[in-house]
């Protein structure tokens, strides 16, 4: 093989791998378009204006050389191919480049540039990849507020969609929302809250619509408002859940042991196992018991009272150890509800809600009532428990207020319940050995049935 041979072949390879290197794939609403539907020519990608126009929901009509035609019920465009031009929704005239526009076997391709333009798509483009995607709108976040009789749905938007539908679910319980032009980030939702709300799913019904289903326990009617970002769902329960729901909480958890006692036991550690026990104890009663964890994992406070929230918890219970190593001989119970001011915790909310003060008053008034109303039956509850603690020989040091984080985004009364000192050496064998483990579940037991009336 002689030398001018050997350097044609070399020039052949590398014009071979930088074609196959280098040739870029195209995406629509980041999932890839088949290569058959585009192709490079020079320095411009072609792709096929049907292909794009069905994804993007809109119908091509080619009336003749002269004319094609790209519609849907918001978007209308006239393509005059002989005189390179574009009118877009009788408003806007658009001059493009003869070389944008090429017919290949009947097929109307054009460059990625004017078809971005042309179909109001957004173009990001990089050395290998051209993504074409509408400009959706977002869904996010999906937020419920469940109380005794009612509860409200507020799915947040990033813009106003193109359309928004509301149904009611077929041969079962609940609703249907269908939002047009519009995407999930994670492309999936779901939660389960199996109380007056069995769940709520959000998926893509097409790569442009997002379908929201709310499958309800109950019948429910429905009131509905839609804004230009948001959409909020306002149930009134026919039928009410009798079963009152009662939410414990373990403290601490994973990698957070709480506090440590002799022989390095850990708040965590106690405070999950009267959790489990007291739900036992309850399990012949009239009551959904709900933990805000089962084992050993971290939950974050604010978690926590979301949790209970959307379990529609009637009563919430934090159990903890107290600690204090100045002194091993000191020991008792104590309990602890929110403090309360309006103004402070109207702001406590809107930063934690990411709400605003102003224009999300009407829910934030919310929460600030619902907290307020819950303060008495919260200090009803310490003080049951107060008694009960009592009965069974153990010191009670007091009922006292506290802004704990726990308390303050939980929506139904609670208490924090700081049940002994886990810096005592005593009461940590007491715990070790299950006697303590026993006495304390049983008092929580008898607590709860006192304050929902189920002896």
């Amino acid at each position: 093989m002689n030398k001018r041979v050997i350097q044609l072949l070399i020039i052949f390879g590398f014009l071979f791998l930088s074609f196959t290197t280098f040739a870029k794939t195209l995406y629509f609403q980041w999932r890839e378009v088949d290569p058959a539907y585009y192709f490079e020519d020079g320095e411009n990608l072609y792709v096929s204006l049907k292909v794009i126009s069905e994804k993007s929901g809109r119908t091509l009509d080619v009336y003749n050389d002269t004319l094609i035609y790209v519609k849907d019920s918001k978007w209308n465009v006239f393509i005059f191919p002989q005189n390179s031009l574009a009118i877009i929704n009788s408003t806007e005239s658009i001059r493009f480049d003869p070389n944008d526009l090429k017919v290949v076997d009947g097929e109307i391709y054009i460059t990625t540039e004017l078809i971005t333009k042309l179909s109001n798509l957004e173009l990001i483009s990089n050395d290998s990849s051209v993504y074409l995607n509408l400009p959706l709108t977002q869904v996010s976040s999906i937020k419920t507020i469940i109380q005794k009789t009612d509860a409200r749905i507020i799915i947040e938007l990033s813009s106003s969609p193109e359309d928004v539908g509301i149904y009611p679910l077929v041969n079962k319980s609940g609703y249907l929302i269908k939002i047009k032009g519009a995407e999930i980030p994670d492309s999936y939702y779901y939660e389960e809250y199996n109380n007056k709300i069995n769940y709520i799913k959000a998926y893509h019904y097409s790569p442009t619509e997002v379908w929201i289903q709310v499958k309800l326990n109950n019948s429910a009617d429905l009131e509905e408002l839609i804004e230009e970002n948001r959409i909020i769902l306002d149930l009134s329960f026919k039928d009410t859940i009798t079963l009152p729901v009662l939410v414990l909480d373990p403290g601490h958890g994973g990698i957070d042991p709480g506090a440590v006692g002799p022989n390095q036991t850990f708040e965590k550690d106690i405070a999950l196992k009267v959790a489990k026990r007291a739900q036992e104890l309850l399990k012949p009663y009239s009551i959904n018991v709900y933990l805000t964890r089962t084992n050993d994992v971290y939950v974050d406070l604010h978690d926590r009272a979301v949790f209970s929230n959307e379990k529609g918890a009637d009563l919430f219970i934090s159990l903890h150890l107290n600690d204090y190593p100045q002194d091993s001989s000191v020991y008792g119970s104590e309990v602890y509800y929110f403090d309360f001011s309006e103004s402070a915790y109207a702001r406590r909310i809107a930063y934690r809600e990411n709400l605003d003060l102003n224009t999300d008053k009407n829910l934030i008034e919310t929460w600030v009532t619902d907290k307020e109303n819950s303060l008495d039956e919260s200090e009803k509850f310490a003080n049951i428990l107060a008694s009960y603690l009592n009965v069974n020989g153990v010191k009670f040091r007091g009922v006292h207020t506290a802004e704990f984080a726990v308390l303050a985004y939980t929506r139904s009364p609670a208490v924090l319940f700081e049940m002994e000192f886990i810096s005592n050496p005593q009461v940590v064998d007491e715990f070790t050995n299950g006697d303590y483990v026993e006495v304390f579940a049983e008092i929580i037991k008898n607590a709860v049935i006192d304050f929902f009336g189920l002896k």
